[in-house]
């Protein structure tokens, strides 16, 4: 039997997260990064490219339908984001217990986190593209790609009781 302890549990009353001080420092340092991206009124032709997946095209086959959308939604999804991480921040400085909404928010947040890297790292969901592009495999980018994958498996994990 294994004595490790993942880093997200459930207990009887909720869910703990149980991070070291340097991976809560990193967590909490790379959701700040990602609010200033999203919060920047001007943002760069880079940092758009950056936070793209973030909003997935709702009207893929009519470009005057998604910039609608896109003009109606678009605050209210990136400050539905913003508010995601306000609860990552609580839940990692308070060490308490939180619950499923809680939980799911720091989910989302994670999950945010690997798209923006995905898309540094070149990453494609296409069944025939290699994972990551070519140069990046031992940097210290997909490190980290593959840490946020691991953590948020813990998330579901501990949600879905497996």
């Amino acid at each position: 039997m294994s004595r490790f302890r993942g880093p997200v549990r459930r207990k009887s009353d909720g869910f703990v997260l149980d991070l070291g001080a340097d991976e809560t420092a990193l967590v909490r340092r790379l959701t700040g990064e990602l609010r200033t991206l999203l919060s920047d009124p001007e943002p760069t032709e880079e940092a758009l490219s950056l936070i793209a997946r973030l909003f997935p095209v709702a009207y893929p086959d009519d470009d005057e339908m998604e910039a609608e959308y896109q003009r109606l939604m678009r605050d209210e999804l990136v400050q539905s984001k913003l508010a995601t991480f306000d609860v990552v921040d609580d839940a990692l400085a308070d060490k308490a217990v939180i619950d499923e909404g809680q939980l799911v928010a720091v989910m989302q947040s994670i999950n945010s986190l690997r798209l923006v890297l995905g898309v540094m790292l070149d990453v494609s969901d296409e069944p025939d593209a290699d994972e990551v592009a070519e140069g990046f495999a031992d940097s210290p980018e997909y490190a980290l790609y593959g840490y946020l994958s691991w953590l948020l498996e813990w998330c579901v994990k501990a949600l879905t009781g497996s």
